[in-house]
């Protein structure tokens, strides 16, 4: 009985000091049926944004600033806090140049910060001479770049201007065609495309991405998939440190481990790598040059072994060209077909460098999609799977039609996954296609099922006309795109848009959308 009564002592001593010491543990309230936004559950950090909050304080530069930007507006942070972020940077810059040079504020950098300080939170980024626009929507975070309509306005936030009429995609005698003059759809001349270049580099990281999702004027695609890889620093004086930093580290690599190539651990991959470079794009003299690729064989065998969770998988060789291509446009200009380049021309220098360009832009890409890559290509086959869920809900009568003929998604979309269409579409369409890819969050993976979807439902007439397995599977493999331009490409991303702003948000689209 003693016993009972000491332990309710304790038992009450101890109820009745909870209050009383901080540390103490006591009972929670439950929890409202509704949480409130200030409690609701906390966003799953991804890797890249815990690095970004794990940074050293005492070591934080511009750059670092601006990636952390560039994380609070994928976890939805609002414009006044993104452009709030920007004038922090743009301040701290401020005082480091008049720590350095006294009173002297004549640099184009800083006249360009100015400007760029100016803006407010309300202006909307739109090209030059592309006035018909309409009002933004209210729910910012949906947005439509139009419609199959020959005009297309702006929805949301994402600019889309008005496109001449019957104006068709030029045709270039080196069969790139508009490869270097991608906005040759849009009502510009030369000095608006100067201005266009100019306010695309000197934007904050989320105008840049708005502006170049209609696609990136050929005069600063180049330094804007750079920026937009998360290869170049957004902050124009730290460039040139950066790059030459970079592209010692790459050549360093190259030392490392392309020497032991024919080791035996390395054989098979090499052994591959070799005997897939002369595959791709066999049709294009640029690409059978011995010394292209060469280039293209030592950075991918330096990816491969730097990457042993995936290493060299068939299909990354195809990755490196729209790159490559991009950079190499920069050196030569846009008068100069590219198809048929010697690069043999240029200085051997220049040729190191776009060479390591060309690997750290493929690895960031790579970075993003690896479990494509990975032991039995998880992330292809999922990506196969929503995809036919996402046909079987946008396109019913074309899904039975597939079904009937016992057609496999994984028989002709694995492709589309394993090497992002690029063996469906000419280059030249490629490279438009991958302007909005990079303006998009997560385009080479999530954006790309949507593009795969409105692609098949593109050509579902023609399939619904074969009548049998081989007339379908031909068609389907063989798709008539060796005409296409980049009004073709706006079409296509403007239905894929539609697909991501009606579906996106359903909870039972796709098998794995959490409800």
């Amino acid at each position: 009985m003693a016993q009972n009564i000491d332990e309710s002592k304790k038992k009450a001593f101890w109820k009745r000091s909870s209050n009383k010491f901080p540390g103490s543990s006591m009972q929670s309230s439950p929890a409202p049926q509704h949480e409130s936004p200030q409690h609701a559950p906390k966003h799953k950090l991804s890797f890249k944004e815990f690095e970004n909050h794990t940074e050293d304080a005492w070591d934080a530069t511009d750059d670092d600033l601006l990636r952390a930007a560039l994380a609070k507006i994928e976890m939805g942070s609002s414009p006044e806090q993104v452009h709030a972020a920007a004038q922090a940077v743009i301040e701290n810059h401020s005082k480091t140049n008049s720590f350095a040079t006294g009173s002297r504020q004549t640099s184009t950098l800083s006249s360009g910060h100015q400007k760029l300080a100016a803006r407010t939170s309300a202006e909307k980024p739109v090209r030059p001479g592309a006035a018909e626009t309409t009002p933004t929507s209210s729910h910012s975070h949906k947005r439509v770049p139009g419609g199959a309509s020959r005009t297309v306005s702006q929805v949301g936030s994402i600019p889309v201007h008005k496109v001449v009429k019957d104006k068709q995609p030029a045709k270039s005698m080196n069969g790139f065609g508009n490869l270097n003059n991608s906005s040759e759809v849009y009502e510009t001349n030369a000095e608006e495309t100067t201005q266009t270049g100019s306010k695309m580099v000197l934007s904050p990281p989320n105008d840049l991405r708005k502006l170049s999702w209609p696609g990136i004027p050929s005069a600063v695609r180049a330094v804007t998939w750079k920026l937009l890889s998360g290869y170049l620093p957004a902050n124009k004086d730290r460039r040139e440190s950066v790059l030459k930093r970079k592209r010692n580290e790459y050549f360093k690599f190259v030392e490392q481990y392309y020497e032991c190539r024919e080791q035996p651990m390395y054989q098979q991959t090499y052994h591959q790598i070799h005997i897939d470079i002369p595959r791709t794009n066999p049709l294009i003299p640029l690409f059978q040059q011995p010394s292209v690729q060469t280039v293209f064989e030592r950075l991918l065998f330096v990816w491969a072994v730097r990457h042993p969770a995936s290493g060299y998988v068939q299909g990354i060789n195809d990755l490196v060209t729209p790159f490559f291509v991009v950079f190499l446009s920069a050196e030569i200009g846009e008068e100069v077909e590219v198809e048929t380049y010697d690069v043999a021309k240029l200085p051997e220098r220049t040729l190191k460098d776009m060479e390591a360009d060309t690997y750290w832009c493929m690895g960031n890409l790579l970075d993003g999609i690896q479990d494509n890559y990975t032991f039995a290509q998880p992330g292809v086959q999922s990506k196969v799977s929503k995809l036919r869920e996402l046909t079987k809900r946008v396109d019913a009568d074309l899904h039975a039609h597939l079904e009937t003929e016992q057609i496999e998604y994984l028989q002709f979309s694995f492709r589309w996954m394993n090497n992002l269409l690029m063996r469906e579409i000419p280059l030249r369409c490629t490279i438009r296609l991958w302007d909005t890819y990079l303006a998009e969050t997560d385009g080479f993976s999530d954006f790309h099922l949507y593009v795969c979807a409105a692609f098949l439902t593109q050509w579902r007439k023609q399939l619904l006309a074969e009548k049998d397995f081989q007339g379908v599977m031909l068609m389907i493999q063989n798709v008539p795109t060796h005409h296409w331009g980049d009004e073709e490409v706006k079409l296509l991303l403007a239905e894929a848009y539609r697909l991501k702003y009606t579906f996106a948000d359903a909870p039972s689209h796709l098998p794995n959308k959490k409800r």
